[in-house]
C-alpha cells in the first residue's frame, strides 16, 4: 500500500508517518509540504491513499482535493485537520472524502480502513 501525507506541517508528516508504519509495517509513505507538492506527488506515484491538512499555504486542502477528485473520483482521502466546524466539515465530506480525522491524531483514532 503507498499512502501520501500532506501537511505543511513536519512534525506532523513525521507523526503521521510512524502511526502509519506501527499499524501498516508494509506501507510506504510518501510526504508533501503543499497542495502544489501533493498534487505533483498524486500525479507521479498514484497512492492507494491521501492524508491531507485543509490549512496549507498555496494550494489548500479544500482545492488540493477538489483537484485530485477531479481526476480520480475513486481515490481515498482522509482529511487530518483541526477545524472541528461542522460546516467545514460538511462541506469536505461534501468533496467525497473518505473520513474526516481530527486532530490531535493518536493510535486509538487512526484507522485507515
Amino acid at each position: 500500500m503507498k499512502v501520501l501525507v500532506v501537511d505543511d506541517s513536519i512534525f506532523v508528516r513525521h507523526f503521521i508517518k510512524k502511526l502509519i508504519l506501527d499499524t501498516y509495517p508494509e506501507t510506504e509513505v510518501l510526504f508533501a509540504a503543499s497542495g502544489e507538492e501533493g498534487y505533483e506527488s498524486y500525479k507521479n506515484n498514484k497512492p492507494d491513499i491521501i492524508i491531507t491538512d485543509l490549512l496549507m499555504p498555496g494550494v489548500d486542502g479544500h482545492e488540493f482535493i477538489k483537484m485530485v477528485k477531479s481526476d480520480n473520483e475513486d481515490v481515498k482521502i482522509f482529511v487530518l485537520s483541526a477545524d472541528i466546524q461542522n460546516a467545514v466539515k460538511q462541506e469536505v465530506l461534501g468533496y467525497g472524502v473518505t473520513a474526516f480525522l481530527n486532530k490531535p491524531l493518536n493510535e486509538e483514532n487512526f484507522r485507515l480502513y
